[in-house]
């Protein structure tokens, strides 16, 4: 990374950031892409706000030309008006701006500068007047997905104000961790995540209960002995018994080679999700409490619960299932037995057999 700061190469530059979590940091990503598409010669610095942010953006954006340097929280403070544009990307694919030198935009970026004024435009007739916004926007997105049946990718483009055309993603693989990976000496594997952390009183809503996770482990281990069960996940996260490997809390890089080489990836609509699919891996994806329409991807293979609707954002706490139940019934629709057939007939098409 450039030692300047973006805002001192004298061409447009621009402060980029992303708030929440690993799904959001990648979506992101076409959000920059659309905005070097209309100013191919910018210069850009990426705003980490926690140490998790700046792992996301090396692994995510260093094979982007126009990425600059990444910034920490006292840089960021310091230096926020000296760029022409500072703009966040928000979990709810909102994209709002922090500041804006519209003096220099106009004559030097037009098709930039007309862009911001249709996404302020899209702001003020869509997100400002929400109380509080963050949620009740995704909220509104998320039911109007359901209906246009369009997702995330349609309303992260403010209606077209940003030229996002398809739900692609092409993601690098540092070279260097290739010879770590190769190390493993992986034969055919598929991918599994538990989204639970470890001592969790309640898990999240859209968590598959480790009974189910156990459970399904154990069914494809008699029917595909021959196919790994491989972990991956964060370092807190509670180790599914009996997978064959873990990979918790490795370095991002090492876990996205994992994911990319996986013959399936399996587990709850998330961060991970959006990961492997970018990376090219077909997901076997468990939805409750989230939208098929709006998180999904066609590529996919989407189990829908067939209990409840989507419920979501209607709160802002991702612990609290709406009818009170400790496990949330949408989860416990999805029956171990149900999920290890799914994935034994698409393992099945890819030309391996299992035993039963």
């Amino acid at each position: 990374m450039a030692e300047k700061f973006a805002f001192e190469f004298g061409k447009i530059s621009i402060l980029f950031s992303s708030t929440f979590g690993l799904g959001d940091a990648v979506i992101a990503r076409k959000v920059f892409e659309a905005i070097i598409e209309l100013v191919p010669d910018c210069v850009m610095d990426f705003f980490c706000i926690t140490e998790a942010h700046k792992k996301y953006a090396e692994a995510f954006y260093s094979d982007i030309k126009n990425l600059n340097r990444l910034l920490n929280r006292q840089e960021y403070d310091e230096n926020l008006k000296k760029y022409d544009l500072a703009l966040c990307v928000a979990g709810n694919h909102a994209i709002f701006f922090e500041h804006a030198n519209a003096e220099r935009l106009r004559p030097l970026a037009p098709e930039l500068s007309l862009c911001l004024d249709k996404i302020e435009a899209y702001n003020r007739e869509n997100v400002y007047g929400l109380q509080p916004w963050r949620e009740a926007l995704a909220l509104r997105n998320m039911v109007f997905a359901q209906i246009l049946h369009k997702n995330f990718f349609h309303f992260l483009s403010c209606y077209g104000a940003l030229s996002i055309r398809d739900k692609k993603i092409n993601l690098p693989l540092a070279p260097e961790f290739k010879p770590v990976f190769d190390s493993f000496k992986l034969g055919k594997y598929i991918t599994i995540y538990s989204n639970i952390e470890k001592g969790e009183a309640r898990p999240k809503v859209k968590t598959w209960p480790m009974k189910y996770l156990v459970e399904y482990v154990s069914l494809m281990k008699k029917r595909f002995p021959s196919v790994e069960i491989i972990q991956v996940g964060g370092p807190n996260d509670a180790l599914i018994e009996n997978v064959d490997r873990e990979a918790l809390g490795c370095d991002l890089e090492l876990t996205k080679y994992i994911l990319a080489n996986s013959l399936l990836h399996v587990g709850c609509e998330g961060g991970l999700i959006h990961l492997a699919t970018f990376l090219g891996t077909k997901c076997l994806v468990l939805f409750g409490p989230t939208a098929v329409e709006y998180f999904g991807y066609e590529r996919n293979i989407n189990l829908v619960s067939e209990v409840c609707r989507p419920c979501v954002f209607i709160v802002p706490n991702f612990q609290i299932c709406l009818r009170g139940a400790k496990e949330p019934p949408c989860m416990l629709n999805h029956k171990p037995q149900k999920v290890c057939k799914v994935t034994c007939n698409y393992l099945n098409r890819l030309g391996l057999k299992n035993k039963a």
